[in-house]
């Protein structure tokens, strides 16, 4: 597996703002991709506002969004500037989808621990520095909570403990995750599945579960998951999740087929009947 080579990325883009308070060194930087999301980023980056967390930074991601959403993240970080160690809002110079804004992310922070929050989402108070110390604590690769549901949907979500075993039936784990950044750079960072419907966090778990990387499971509701009809899983994951779960098990095929050809069979029937169900329900993002 080829480590993440972050000058493949850096091109991709430009800084469109950049602001920096001196004396200030941050350990966590969050990273939010941002496609079309004018009416929902601003509650995003509120939530981070309000963290207990009292030094870190946030990089902005305009994947060359149609809308204003992005000259509204410049004005909210703007306004809000001495909060964050570092605010940055970096554009796409065209449309490169969901992993390749994440990477962006990666490749124009430095800070040690990364946060992706989808710019429909949010984060209550003590969730930056709950999953931080979780890392402190257990070493692992990145750490994740459960979720609540909000908007069409209020419930809780279907996170639980790490076994990646469980990753052959199904994804439990969003990618609303601290993460550590050399495991990230080490796992290669956020691959492109095939015509790009989602399911990448899926993925970048998979991979590391073959790295022997863990993650660290914190039981509280401090990430906020919106679920509505627009949102990427249900517009693009959902409908075409058949050929994702292919494409999944032919690039990971030590996680879903751990016995080689004589389990196959028995873990697709398991997919089918307990993972297709689930599939809006598996945390997925926008």
């Amino acid at each position: 597996m080829q480590p993440m080579r972050l000058y493949d990325v850096a091109s991709l883009g430009e800084i469109v703002y950049d602001s920096h308070n001196d004396g200030i060194a941050a350990e966590v930087a969050v990273i939010v991709p941002l496609y079309n999301y004018a009416d929902t980023v601003l509650e995003g980056l509120e939530s981070l506002v309000r963290q207990d967390l009292p030094e870190f930074s946030v990089i902005v991601v305009d994947d060359a969004s149609a809308d204003d959403g992005g000259e509204h993240a410049i004005r909210f970080l703007e306004r809000r500037r001495a909060r964050f160690a570092t605010a940055r809002v970096l554009r796409h110079h065209r449309n490169q989808g969901l992993s390749m804004a994440r990477n962006s992310g990666i490749a124009w922070s430095s800070e040690p621990y990364l946060f992706m929050l989808d710019a429909d989402n949010r984060l209550r108070p003590p969730a930056l520095s709950r999953l931080l110390e979780a890392l402190h604590c257990s070493g692992a690769g990145f750490a994740y909570s459960q979720l609540f549901w909000f908007g069409d949907e209020d419930a809780i979500g279907i996170a639980d403990v790490w076994e990646p075993e469980r990753l052959a039936i199904n994804n439990y784990i969003d990618a609303m995750a601290l993460i550590r950044r050399d495991a990230l750079l080490a796992a290669g960072g956020y691959a492109v599945l095939a015509d790009d419907h989602g399911l990448e966090d899926y993925d970048l778990w998979c991979r590391f579960a073959e790295l022997g990387l863990e993650g660290v499971f914190v039981p509280e509701l401090i990430c906020e998951y919106r679920v509505h009809a627009a949102s990427m899983v249900r517009t693009r994951s959902i409908p075409n999740i058949l050929a994702l779960n292919a494409e999944l098990a032919l690039r990971h095929p030590s996680i879903f087929y751990p016995h080689g050809a004589e389990s196959a069979a028995a873990t697709g029937t398991r997919r089918a009947t307990e993972g297709a169900g689930r599939s809006d329900r598996s945390g997925q993002r926008q």
